[in-house]
């Protein structure tokens, strides 16, 4: 029994920290990485803020340089739970995720929005608005345009 126990805190114990180390939201745009332009931020914004009047859908937007040891998947399901984007009893939020290091992304949608955000049509988004303008460095551009699809929905 003691072996079972041993070898089970060895194997999850390194993953506690990690989740320990999960940012908390400073607002609709999270920049942890520092690769949004100021422009690009008060665009988000502001788009992100008209989503939400018109529909109630909130949209956080984060960026981090490391999503080690998650996948992309993981860790914005991961944040997704823990900040809880969208109004209480409508599970509505968005959140869009870019690792910069691991050259990663993500949109992942509560399941308020997921009938007319499914994650096909959220990889379509992701591949013709968003990695086009994150393959030439222009993360804070390629955000806007991912959001402004999603808006457009």
């Amino acid at each position: 029994m003691r072996k079972i126990f041993l070898t089970l805190a060895f194997l999850i114990l390194p993953f506690l920290g990690y989740a320990q180390n999960i940012p908390q939201p400073v607002g609709w745009v999270n920049d942890f990485a520092n690769v949004i332009d100021r422009g690009n931020t008060d665009k988000l914004n502001s788009l992100i803020e008209e989503v939400e009047q018109k529909t109630t859908t909130e949209v956080s937007v984060v960026t981090v340089n490391s999503i080690t040891p998650y996948d992309e998947k993981e860790y914005a399901r991961l944040l997704l739970d823990n900040w809880k984007p969208g109004k209480k009893g409508k599970d509505n939020g968005v959140l869009v995720l870019l690792a910069v290091n691991q050259r990663r992304w993500r949109i992942e949608t509560g399941y308020g929005v997921e009938g007319i955000l499914p994650d096909g049509l959220c990889g379509e988004i992701g591949r013709n608005y968003m990695v086009p303008y994150f393959k030439e460095g222009k993360y804070g551009e390629g955000l806007y345009q991912g959001i402004r699809a999603i808006a457009n929905i």
